[in-house]
Order: structure tokens, then sequence, then C-alpha cells
């Protein structure tokens, strides 16, 4: 079964298509369960990043001295 071409804006309920970013009648964005998504991986990535290098430098700190 296909799912209907449009879908009901969040903030004022007028009928819009389901792929618009935003509503033609208020502005409204609308969201995307794809961005929400590849925003939140983006910040696991991040952190995931940051976590590493932290940890690299930590025992890494030795070689860092200046004799």
């Amino acid at each position: 079964m296909d799912k209907p071409l449009l879908k009901s804006c969040k903030a004022c309920g007028i009928e819009i298509s389901r792929y618009s970013p935003f509503c033609r009648n208020c502005g409204h964005p609308q969201g995307s369960n794809l961005a929400i998504g590849l925003l939140i991986l983006f910040f696991i990535i991040l952190l995931a990043s940051y976590m590493a290098f932290t940890v690299y430098c930590a025992f890494h700190t030795e070689s860092l001295t200046i004799p």
C-alpha cells in the first residue's frame, strides 16, 4: 500500500505535500526523520572522534614533553 501524498501541517493543519520542508500556508518547518537521524549520527561521530583523540593524547603525553 502506498503512502498518501498529502499530510497535515504540524502547526496549522492544512494539507501539504509530504515531501515539503515547510508549510506553504504558515511557513512552519515540517522536519524530516532523515534530517534528524543524520544530525544525531553527525553528533555521535563527533563525540566518538573527540573521545578517541582524548584517549590518544592521554597515552602519548610523555612523547610530547620537551627534553
